[in-house]
């Protein structure tokens, strides 16, 4: 049976000085639909966002990971709007970590749901989604820019 290595981080909400790795981080994951400067640095001082950042506990600027999810007033929704990790950090179970923190900071905050979409195409992305307990609950079709449809998924808090 083969194991993932251990991985050792920190996760905590993101800084304003986290800006440039994060950006990075965006650029090496994601071809199209990348949160540019300006929306990174609105959701890390934005009160309804919840900005999680995974450090290396052995280097503490080495950026491993982020997710990014949010609240909106009157609704018991969280959604999860983005996961990105870096290459060397992937598989070793710290997206799963990521995503579980927040949405326990969306159940401390009165949500009772978490919501997400993800690419029909993102066969690894989904097996986490469905190891956490998520459900498909709608096809979205052509949900990308890039034509790709998406399946609509939740999890109760």
């Amino acid at each position: 049976m083969k194991t993932s290595p251990k991985l050792s981080c920190h996760i905590r909400p993101a800084r304003a000085a986290d800006l440039a790795n994060l950006l990075a981080l965006e650029n090496l994951s994601f071809t199209g639909e990348r949160l540019n400067e300006r929306r990174m640095r609105h959701w890390i001082n934005a009160s309804n966002g919840i900005l999680l950042v995974a450090n290396a506990t052995a280097s503490p600027g080495q950026l491993l990971g982020y997710c990014l999810a949010f609240t909106r007033k009157n609704s018991t929704v969280v959604r999860a709007y983005s996961l990105a990790i870096a290459p060397k950090a992937r598989g070793m179970g710290l997206g799963g970590k990521l995503l579980e923190r927040a949405a326990k900071k969306g159940k401390q905050q009165g949500c009772t749901h978490i919501r997400l979409e993800v690419a029909k195409g993102n066969i690894s992305a989904i097996a986490l989604y469905k190891k956490l307990h998520y459900v498909s609950f709608a096809s979205i079709p052509d949900y990308y820019e890039d034509g790709q449809d998406a399946w609509r998924m939740h999890n109760v808090l």
